[in-house]
């Protein structure tokens, strides 16, 4: 059975990475202006929104088995720890309000 979601062309998650998208929010824009050395790519800040965005859908039962068995697929082969996926994991938890 094919990957039911596109690939993406993007480098290695780490936790700084992940760190750098949470100090701003997850806003790609206030990143980019603010600029930016190479350790994160524009393609790594793409994987992380991904990657989070799928977690969510799997923690909001959204998400079919084939989603939810890829994306923990891509996220194991994506990131560079596991504290990395934890973090990644919490950002994409639905939160109470």
């Amino acid at each position: 059975m094919a990957d039911p979601t596109p690939a993406i062309d993007a480098g290695f998650v780490t936790l700084a990475k992940v760190r750098i998208y949470q100090s701003f929010g997850g806003d790609i824009d206030a990143w980019a202006r603010r600029g930016h050395d190479d350790s994160m790519t524009d393609a790594d800040w793409h994987l992380i929104e991904t990657l989070r965005q799928d977690l969510h859908l799997v923690f909001t039962c959204q998400a079919s088995p084939a989603l939810r068995d890829a994306t923990e697929s891509r996220l194991r082969a994506a990131t560079d720890s596991e504290e990395t996926r934890e973090v990644l994991r919490e950002l994409a938890r639905p939160h109470q309000v």
